[in-house]
């Protein structure tokens, strides 16, 4: 395995570096805000992440796996498109913007926009699932994949303002209460719980698993499924054309 400390280089040095490793273990120590780890690769390679990563971590990102243990700054797993992230700590602003596929599990909380322009092509189906409460809009014009809101050991709200506001294609699951004014009028509200959590129950176990919480305490709370309605919403907000 490789290591490296970040706080040796910079910006442009420890992207020039770790562009240039050829082991396929690689462990980053000391990261401060750095940005673009990771962005754009398309290597089957596994990072360990120390510190706090900053904007765009893993962005356009194609098949690694990076494991972080602390907090990382906006837009992680922006527009990526197939690997697995685990974030054991809190994400900021725009995490998992435009997923085509891949997975991004987060210990605590996400800030605003999450995974909003999610989208879903044939096989390739995106996956976040968040431990606390996320910030407004989340699933923002979400086309497809899944999200799911836990609210484990936190006093927020579940979800901020305009959860799924313009939204119109996936699901998002969320975890025993939240508030229901906070969710866009064109959403679908199902409650399910046992055989119905089956699609997601292999997140759910991961997710205990990753981050050494009992699946009995994420499981003794319902679910509510939310999914759209009317896949145009905005259908009566364009004028015809006059012939």
């Amino acid at each position: 395995m490789a290591v490296i400390d970040a706080g040796q280089y910079s910006q442009e040095e420890l992207i020039k570096i770790l562009n240039n490793v050829t082991d396929n273990d690689i462990e980053i120590n000391g990261l401060c805000g750095q940005r673009y780890v990771a962005c754009g690769w398309t290597k089957p390679k596994r990072l360990i992440l120390k510190g706090l990563p900053g904007n765009n971590l893993a962005a356009f990102a194609d098949g690694p796996e990076i494991i972080v243990h602390g907090n990382v700054q906006e837009g992680v797993a922006n527009t990526m498109s197939s690997g697995h992230i685990q974030v054991h700590g809190r994400v900021g602003d725009i995490a998992g913007y435009g997923m085509r596929g891949g997975e991004l599990f987060i210990k605590e909380d996400a800030g605003y926009r999450l995974g909003i322009h999610m989208k879903a092509y044939q096989e390739n189906k995106p996956i976040i699932i968040v431990g606390g409460s996320v910030g407004a809009f989340a699933g923002e014009y979400m086309a497809g994949g899944t999200m799911i809101v836990l609210g484990l050991n936190t006093s927020q709200p579940l979800v901020g303002p305009y959860c799924g506001t313009g939204m119109y294609g996936g699901e998002i699951y969320l975890r025993g209460d939240y508030p229901v004014k906070n969710i866009a009028t064109n959403i679908e509200k199902v409650v399910v719980s046992g055989n119905e959590l089956d699609n997601i129950i292999d997140y759910l176990h991961r997710y205990s698993i990753y981050f050494n919480y009992p699946l009995g305490k994420i499981l003794d709370e319902p679910f509510t499924r939310l999914c759209v309605q009317n896949v145009r919403p905005f259908a009566g907000l364009y004028a015809g054309f006059v012939s």
